[in-house]
Order: structure tokens, then sequence, then C-alpha cells
């Protein structure tokens, strides 16, 4: 690529039209500014750029995972430091992180990192003995344990803070990283990576490496949906319906959790190797990119709550151009070689709710178009469950354009085990919690209802909720006689209610009498 860039750089100015003059910059000073301007933007920014260690402990039997660069044979007999400040260290897994502001305001230390980094690390605030400990190598050799905050496997992100406190000095020489200013990626933009290959920046220096965007919307791991297999669910993110950036930085191993940075030293993505589960390819690098999406689900996870994802409540189909023509005669104008059709329509969904019938054709999500069913799951997962989405339909023989306002439910979870919070939303209500009725798939009935009503997904023992027989994964749709179909509207008429028994209707008829709380 540097042969390249400098190739363009001398043809410059007969590619602009002029020939070289006296006063055009010559090739070696355009190339010596594009080279300030990269190194002042890794200047500013790697500091906030940290290495992870995962560190198994010895209650499991395991088998070091040692880099072939270090050549050393676990079998053979080597006596490795599990001390993380020994420069003989070596860690069992390893990779990178980022310092981030902190949106709660508390001036925390805050680490943005993978999620399949941090699997089986402690969890603040819980007692539960770990797999393994989780160690932050900053600048200028210190660094410190830490806990999660809160993680996502459906997002592949986790977010990290100190286990102990820190003192004060070294906290403040710990600098967030900026964000970038939210400007849409170019194709053909100049991109930064800075990571920890092979787990080298245990010194707390990251490593750095710089390209273009080569392309966005990219989903390389192809996954084969089945609602009723859980096991296919579970390997199923967010990033299989083509949210990541592809790049051609240099992205080695160990650099999964590491920043993309923008020429003004701006963090713009999270480099990840999640993308190459199913196949490795080195010239290709992934990044998820630091969109509005994507800084709500991290503000979620930095609160230590669970990131929600949208549902539509809908069966898509993917429509090619013929097809439309002949569904929608009198429209002239569908010139695009693909479109995306609302085949079914769960019943009781946030879609029926709103208004969209089968045979509509969907044109648009908050203005993005939409090209390909998986167009459409993507940017009705980012938009987040409970948040309001705009809908650009077509409808009709003789088509009209429709505009529908949906209110969206909550991504069914499938592997809710790996979801790691130390928060809830709404706290316990007389020793229960609710979600909405599609919060998690083992409580759907089939991949076609949508329930009119909101799940019990947690009963505390000793309350008043367990004490009337109510069990996880039961439906209710009544509180007081009131119809719930969200936690929001469920907790909305719960706290109408003074310490007075409360009737709360099963979706399925039966009556159940909740007493009050022991005073």
């Amino acid at each position: 690529m540097r042969t390249f860039l400098a190739g363009i750089i001398l043809l410059l100015p007969f590619l602009c039209g002029s020939p070289l003059k006296a006063q055009t910059p010559d090739a070696s000073t355009i190339a010596l500014a594009v080279q300030q301007q990269i190194v002042k933007a890794i200047e500013q920014s790697e500091s906030s750029v940290v290495a992870i260690s995962k560190i198994k402990l010895p209650k499991q039997k395991f088998q070091s995972r040692i880099p072939a660069p270090f050549g050393i044979d676990p079998n053979q007999g080597f006596s490795i430091s599990q001390d993380p400040q020994d420069l003989n260290f070596i860690p069992n897994e390893f990779g990178s992180g980022i310092l981030i502001p902190d949106p709660t305001k508390q001036n925390r230390i805050l680490v943005l990192t993978n999620f399949h980094l941090t699997e089986g690390g402690p969890v603040a605030e819980q007692s539960t003995a770990p797999d393994s400990r989780l160690y932050v190598h900053t600048a200028n050799r210190q660094g410190f344990y830490a806990e999660i905050i809160a993680a996502d496997p459906r997002s592949d992100l986790t977010v990290l803070t100190p286990a102990q406190p820190l003192s004060p000095e070294y906290a403040r020489s710990l600098t967030p990283i900026r964000y970038g200013n939210n400007i849409p990626v170019k194709k053909g933009q100049f991109v930064i990576a800075l990571g920890n290959p092979y787990a080298i920046a245990r010194d707390g220096s990251p490593s750095a490496s710089w390209g273009i965007i080569s392309n966005f919307h990219r989903y390389p791991v192809p996954i084969f949906k089945h609602f009723l297999n859980q096991e296919i669910a579970k390997e199923e993110t967010l990033h299989h319906f083509g949210t990541l950036l592809q790049v051609d930085t240099h992205l080695d191993l160990g650099t999964s959790g590491g920043a993309l940075l923008d020429l003004e030293g701006k963090l713009i993505g999270v480099t990840t190797a999640l993308a190459a589960l199913e196949g490795y390819e080195k010239s290709v690098g992934y990044a998820i990119p630091i969109d509005d999406s994507t800084l709500r689900i991290i503000n979620d996870l930095a609160a230590g709550l669970e990131a929600e994802y949208g549902f539509l409540g809908i069966e898509p189909g993917t429509l090619d151009r013929g097809q439309v023509r002949s569904n929608f005669p009198g429209a002239t104008d569908l010139d695009a070689p693909f479109y995306v059709e609302a085949t079914r329509v769960k019943q009781h969904s946030p879609a029926q709710l709103a208004g969209l019938q089968p045979r509509d054709l969907i044109l648009s999500v908050n203005g993005q178009q939409l090209s390909h069913d998986l167009d459409l799951m993507r940017e009705v997962g980012k938009a987040g469950a409970g948040n309001e989405i705009k809908l650009q339909i077509l409808r009709g023989k003789k088509p009209r354009e429709l505009t529908l306002n949906v209110k969206l439910g909550k991504w069914p979870v499938a592997d809710d085990e790996g979801i790691v919070q130390t928060r809830y939303r709404h706290p316990l209500w007389r020793g229960l919690r609710v979600d909405y009725p599609t919060a998690r798939r083992k409580y759907t009935f089939s991949p076609f209802s949508y329930p009119p009503a909101v799940v019990v997904t947690h009963v505390a023992p000793d309350s008043p909720a367990q004490q009337a027989g109510l069990k996880e994964g039961a439906f209710i749709s009544q509180i007081n006689g009131q119809a719930v179909q969200t936690p929001g509207s469920f907790y909305q008429e719960a706290q109408k209610v003074n310490n007075s028994p409360v009737t709360l209707l099963y979706l399925d008829g039966p009556k159940l009498i909740l007493p009050p709380s022991k005073q």
C-alpha cells in the first residue's frame, strides 16, 4: 500500500491536470505531511490503548497457550511467571483494550474490549469464583487487575473497571480516548490500528499499523438461522447481519479489542477477530464501527446493564426486481435489484401494532435503504428495544407510500448465560422481575408468536412472588385489570399499587393474588 501511495503522490500534479510548478509541493513534502499526521494521531491516542492478559486460575487443568514467537514448549518443564508485571510473564490468552470516557460522569476508569477475550473473567460485586483473572497493562509498564461491569456476546463487547481502587496519581495518568465525530466512514478513508499483537505490548506500548477502509456493512461469516436450534442461535451475533468495517490494516493475533483511529487520532472502530473464527485471511481485518448504536451499547454496558436489541415481529423476505414489479404493477420507479417484504406479521407484535401488514414492501428504516432482509434485521436490532423507528413502506396493488412509526420490542436472547450484567433496568418488585415477552428465546412459544404479555425472568426466594406460586417463565397479561405488554407498562402499573394484595392475570387465564411485601 505504501508503494501505491508513493506512486499516487508522484502522479498527483498530472492527475490534477497541471504540470509540475515551483509552487507545487514536491512528493517528499506531501509524504512527510502524511507521515507527520499519522505520527501525531498515534501520539495523541496510544496511551489510551491497553494490553489485556487473561490468566487461567490454577484450580483448572489447562495447557498454556504459548504464542509461537516465544518458542517455549510448556511441556518441557519451563517455569513461566504468573506475575503480570514480570517481563517473563506469558499470558494464557491476550488481546487489546481501550480506555473510554465514563458516560455516567462518575470519572471511573473504564476499559472497552471484546467479549470473547474476557469470557469467564471476574464480575464486579459478585462472589462467584471466576475461571480466569484479567490484567490490564497500561503505559509506563504499569497495570491493574480488572473485573467485568457488563459483557454482551451479541455485540462482542465488554466494559471492564479496576478490581481495586487505583492511586489518585495513577488514575489521573489514564487518559480516555476521544470518540470520532460520528461522520459516516467512507471507502478509501485512511485509518490507523493500535493493538497488542502476540502479547508483545505488555510494556504498555501498543503496536501501530495503518491502511484504508476497504468496505463496510460486511458480514463475512455466514450463519444458518434456525429459531428452534438453540446452539446455532447462540452463535449468532449482530455482526452476522452486516455491521463490520473491513480494513486492510495489519491485524495479527492479539489485536482484538484494539483501537481503529481516524487521522485525528479519534476512535472510529474496535478491531476484532470475531469475523475470522471460521477461517482467517491475513490480508483482511474487521472492526466494529463506533456509531450511535454502538455507543448506545457501550453506555449500557458501562452502566452495568444488559445491552438490548430491537425486535419488529415479522418474517422478512428478499424479493428481486421482477417479483416486486409483478406484485406492484402500478409502481414504475422500482428500479433497485432487490427489496425487502414483510412476508408474515406476528399477531400482537410491534409491527402489527404499528399497522404493518403482510406483503408490505419495506423500503427503508430511519432513512437507511434496504436491499436484503439482513439489512432490515441489522437496522432494527441496532435501534434497540423500546425505541421508535420510522419505516417507509409501499402497500397495495395501486401502490402508495406510507410512513409507520414502530416502537420496537426486544430481540430474543438465546445465550442468556453469556450475558453479564451487574445492574437491572428495574428493581425487584415483590420479589419478581419481568421483561419483554420475547426477552429470552427459551420462554417464547414458537417463532411465529408474540405473546401480549410480559414474561417473568426471576423470582426471589422467600418473596411474596414465590409465596404466591409465581414461576420463572410465566407470562402475565394484566396487573389489577390493566393490560401490560412491556416491562415499562408493568412497572408503571406496579408503582400505582400501595402495600396491598395485587391481582395478576396469566396469559392463559388463571388469576394469581400477589401478597404485599413484609414490612
